[in-house]
């Protein structure tokens, strides 16, 4: 099958995505040993609309609930590509950056590191966060570290966020090395991330082989698990999937 046949046969499969809004300040909930109650209790608002949205809609029985839901918990779930999930970006500090004549750069990066990492150190945002990963049921989710580019800075200006991330909050969520990694932390009651990027890092000075792929064992030792030859746009080593071209691979 070609690769445009292919995805676009695939735009068909949609998935459903719960997103947290704006939730309670952290309430102190005690962790309960039951994965369920885990999933289902003491949810936001926003988490429990949904959820009685899509009840809604599946009317399941009770007795297909309460299956379904314990099936879900007890399993190692592995979201094979996801996102974890965001902060709210700090309006006044934002305000203050452009008032400050921030460039757009410096404002984008603001931006990116609020969403990303914000959850780690304001209350409010990170008992969202703990809500939205408890009421998924997900054990591990390949994240995403990349961009639409091979910069291999790029790569580790968002790498460093989600370490930074997992290092503070490692009693909840980690990365992940190995896949033993994550059967730990479900038994543990614990998250991980398994690390991906959207291309091989390419310095793109197209010099040599060697110097082109030197990065992949670098990223691969920072916790990469995942790349894609390429993603939406083309590179040295062959069309993205959003080019109008269908060139497929390069000589490269």
């Amino acid at each position: 099958m070609q690769r445009r046949s292919f995805l676009q046969s695939s735009a068909a499969i949609s998935v459903a995505a719960v997103h947290a809004g704006s939730g309670p300040n952290a309430r102190g909930d005690e962790a309960s040993d039951d994965p369920v109650a885990r999933m289902t209790q003491n949810l936001n608002p926003q988490i429990q609309q949904a959820r009685e949205a899509a009840l809604a809609v599946l009317k399941p029985t009770a007795a297909e609930l309460e299956r379904g839901l314990r099936l879900h918990a007890e399993s190692l779930v592995f979201d094979s590509y996801g996102f974890s999930p965001r902060a709210a970006i700090d309006g006044t500090a934002m305000a203050a950056a452009i008032e400050d004549g921030a460039s757009d750069q410096e404002l984008e990066d603001l931006q990116e590191d609020m969403t990303m990492t914000r959850y780690v150190t304001n209350p409010s945002e990170q008992q969202e966060y703990r809500d939205a990963w408890n009421a998924s049921g997900v054990t591990c989710i390949f994240q995403n570290a990349g961009q639409e580019c091979q910069d291999p800075l790029r790569l580790m200006k968002r790498l460093a966020r989600f370490t930074f991330a997992t290092d503070v909050m490692k009693d909840f969520v980690s990365k992940a090395a190995l896949p033993a990694d994550i059967e730990a932390a479900k038994a543990a009651g614990r998250h991980t991330l398994y690390m991906t990027g959207n291309g091989v890092p390419l310095t793109q000075e197209w010099i040599s082989k060697e110097d082109e792929l030197q990065y992949v064992k670098i990223f691969f030792q920072l916790g990469i698990r995942m790349m894609h030859l390429t993603y939406q746009r083309r590179n040295m080593i062959g069309d993205g999937c959003g080019e109008t071209s269908n060139a497929g691979l390069s000589d490269f």
